[in-house]
C-alpha cells in the first residue's frame, strides 16, 4: 500500500518510527531523529510535542561536558519508560512471584506469595486475583497507568483465548484465565505457558537477547521447552510446541501411554525421576550413601554423585545422557543458535552442562551455543513482564490522540 496521498497511515508509521528509534536509541535531538529517520524537521516537531504531550517522551537540556560554553547545547528528547506500567506474574505449583515493572522491563515492586493457600486448590483461583489487586494497588501513579498484565502458567495455554487446559498444580482445567482477569480489572491481559515465558524472558532480558533462533529447556519437577523463531515465539499446533518432556528417549518406552501424567523423558531425568531411578537402583546389596536419606530427592543424587557415590554418578551419568539425547535431536531439528538450559536441576550445572556439551557436540552437524539461563528463577517472571510490554509497546505506538491525527493530517509535511 502507498502511504502517499493516506496522512492517517503516514501518521501512524512516523509515530510509530519515532517512538522505536528513541526507546532503542535515545535520548537524540529532533535535528538527529529527522536525519536518522529521513523525514522533515517539521514533522518531527509536531510528532514529539504530541507525544510529550502524551507522556511518551520527554525533553532535557544536554549535560554540560567539556564542550560546555561552546554554543547552545541541543535539547535531548528521550523516551518515558514510566509513561505505562505492567503486570508480570509467574504461577507456580507451589509459589506466585509478581512485579509491577516500566516500559523498559525494570522491576519497580515485587512480592512472593504461595499459588495454593493452605494446600486449597479451590481456592488457588480467587488467591491469584487478590494478589493481582494488591500488584495494581502497589503501582506507583494512577491505577489507569497500568496498561497490560502477562501471566505465565505451568499448563498448555490456548494463547488466542487464554484458557488454561490443565495445570494439575493448580487444579485448573480448561480456566479462561484471560477473560477471568480482564472481567476483573479492565485492563488487556496475556497468559502463556511458563517454558514458554521463560524463553520470551530470556530472548528480551536475558542471554538470548539479540538471538533470533533460540530454544529453552527447562528441566525442574517436569520438562519443558519454549521456542523463538526468526526472532518470534513459535506456539505450534494447537500451542503445544516445546512439549520436550514428552520427548521419547528409547524405542522400549512406545508401549506406554502418558496421557495426564509426566512425558516419557521427565519421568525419566525431571527432579522426581532422577529421585526415583536412584531408589530402584537401591538393591539389598548395593553400596551407596543415599540408603541413609530417607525420602530421596533429585538434589541429593547430585551431591552424593560429587562426594563419590558410584550408585548416585551412574544415575547421573544416565540422567546427562537422556538430556543429551535431547538437546541433539532439539538442534539437529531446528538448527537454533542457542539452547538455553535452565530449571531447577540445573544447580547441579557442574555435573551437567559440559557432559551435555561434550555428548552434544560429538553428534551434532551444526554446534549450537548452550549455554545456562542468565534469568535463573526470575525467567518466566521476565518473560510475563515481556508479554506485556510488548503489547503496551504496539498499542502507544498506533493510538494517538484523535484531536491531534485530525490537525496532523490537515497540516503540510
Amino acid at each position: 500500500m502507498s502511504l502517499v496521498g493516506n496522512p492517517q497511515l503516514m501518521r501512524r508509521v512516523n509515530r510509530s518510527a519515532v517512538l522505536s528509534l528513541l526507546r532503542e536509541h535515545g535520548p537524540l535531538s529532533r535535528s538527529d531523529v529527522a536525519r536518522l529517520l529521513n523525514i522533515s524537521p517539521s514533522t518531527v516537531t509536531r510528532v514529539v510535542s504530541q507525544l510529550i504531550e502524551e507522556d511518551l517522551l520527554y525533553e532535557e537540556n544536554e549535560t554540560a561536558g567539556l564542550n560546555a560554553g561552546i554554543g547552545r547545547r541541543p535539547t535531548l528528547i528521550h523516551f518515558n519508560f514510566m509513561s505505562h506500567l505492567v503486570i508480570g506474574v509467574d504461577v507456580g505449583g507451589v509459589k506466585a512471584i509478581g512485579s509491577v515493572a516500566d516500559l523498559q522491563g525494570d522491576i519497580l515492586y515485587r512480592k512472593q506469595v504461595p499459588s495454593v493457600p493452605e494446600g486449597d486448590r479451590s481456592q488457588s483461583l480467587s488467591h491469584l486475583l487478590n494478589f493481582v489487586e494488591e500488584l495494581i494497588q502497589a503501582a506507583p501513579g494512577p491505577r489507569g497507568k497500568i496498561r497490560g498484565i502477562g501471566v505465565g502458567v505451568p499448563s498448555i495455554v490456548s494463547s488466542q483465548e487464554g484458557t488454561v487446559v490443565w495445570a494439575p498444580a493448580l487444579g485448573w482445567r480448561n480456566v479462561p484465565l484471560k477473560q477471568i482477569i480482564e472481567e476483573r480489572f479492565g485492563i488487556s491481559t496475556f497468559v502463556e505457558n511458563d517454558v514458554n515465558a521463560a524463553a520470551l524472558g530470556e530472548s528480551e532480558f536475558g542471554i538470548g537477547r539479540g538471538v533470533g533462533n533460540l530454544v529453552c529447556i527447562f528441566v525442574g519437577t517436569g520438562i519443558g521447552g519454549g521456542l523463538i523463531l526468526n526472532g518470534k515465539l513459535y506456539r505450534g499446533h494447537e500451542d503445544a510446541a516445546g512439549e520436550v518432556g514428552y520427548m521419547i528417549p528409547s524405542p522400549d518406552l512406545l508401549d506406554r501411554s502418558y496421557e495426564d501424567t509426566f512425558g516419557c523423558l521427565e519421568s525419566l531425568a525431571a527432579g522426581p525421576g532422577v529421585a526415583r531411578r536412584a531408589e530402584e537402583a537401591m538393591t539389598d546389596d548395593a553400596e551407596t550413601s543415599l540408603r541413609a536419606a530417607g525420602t530421596l530427592t533429585a538434589k541429593q543424587v547430585f551431591q552424593a554423585a560429587r562426594e563419590g557415590d558410584a550408585l548416585a554418578r551412574e544415575v547421573v551419568t544416565r540422567t546427562v545422557d537422556y538430556l543429551a539425547q535431547a538437546v541433539a535431536n532439539v538442534s539437529c531439528l531446528l538448527n537454533p543458535e542457542m539452547i538455553v538450559l535452565g530449571g531447577g536441576l540445573t544447580r547441579s550445572d557442574d555435573l551437567l552442562l559440559e557432559p551435555i556439551r561434550e555428548r552434544v557436540y560429538r553428534v551434532v552437524p551444526s554446534k549450537p551455543r548452550i549455554v545456562l539461563s542468565q534469568l535463573g528463577d526470575d525467567a518466566v517472571l521476565r518473560g510475563a513482564i515481556a508479554l506485556a510490554i510488548r503489547d503496551t509497546r504496539e498499542d502507544i505506538y498506533i493510538q494517538g490522540n484523535a484531536a491531534w491525527q485530525a490537525g496532523y493530517e490537515a497540516q503540510p509535511s
